[in-house]
């Protein structure tokens, strides 16, 4: 498997030293990072900071980078394990502080607002569907994560995972299942 061009040459040149090339590489792929990010219900306040640490990282490991494997699958793969490490902290904080995490959106200003009922209908559902995502074990939450939320092919979710195509389908099917209605 290769590397789109694009990615292939943008990571041939930051391997080389070319800073610029793996700021193009973060405009590219940091909108799906933050993605992911937020799929596992990250503040909107560590956002930004996990995604810096995730390029952070594969910009000191990118020596270690298999141009093999598609840039993208490899970078969800660091992403992954910050998010997880994340989500590990904010138990923790949760545990010893009573920390609670702030209403996402509460901190946006502008834009016309749906009306009360509506917006209550909505946190409701986005509540109900958080919830049932966080019920599933962590593989097959990851698997659907990585095919639904963030939009990865099954091949580079996969290879994020470091499974086979048809395992990482097993477990959306099964995770697809658990989350149906009754």
């Amino acid at each position: 498997m290769s590397l789109p061009a694009d990615d292939a040459t943008l990571v041939a040149r930051a391997i080389a030293g070319d800073r610029a090339a793996f700021v193009e590489l973060f405009r590219h792929h940091g909108p799906a990072v933050a993605k992911l990010t937020r799929a596992y219900r990250a503040p909107a306040s560590e956002t930004e900071d996990i995604v810096q640490e995730v390029f952070l990282a594969a910009w000191r490991c990118l020596a270690d980078y298999d141009p093999q494997r598609p840039f993208r699958a490899w970078l969800f793969a660091i992403a992954l394990n910050r998010v997880r490490d994340m989500a590990r902290r904010r138990k923790v904080r949760a545990f010893f502080f009573g920390a609670t995490e702030l209403d996402e959106g509460a901190h946006q200003v502008g834009g016309e607002l749906p009306d009360p009922e509506t917006q209550t209908h909505h946190r409701r559902a986005l509540e109900q569907v958080s919830r049932r995502l966080d019920g599933l074990p962590e593989d097959l939450r990851t698997a659907l994560v990585l095919t639904a939320v963030t939009g990865l092919s099954y091949q580079e979710a996969a290879i994020s995972l470091n499974i086979t195509v048809k395992a990482l389908e097993g477990r959306i099917a099964r995770a697809r299942k658990r989350l149906s209605v009754p």
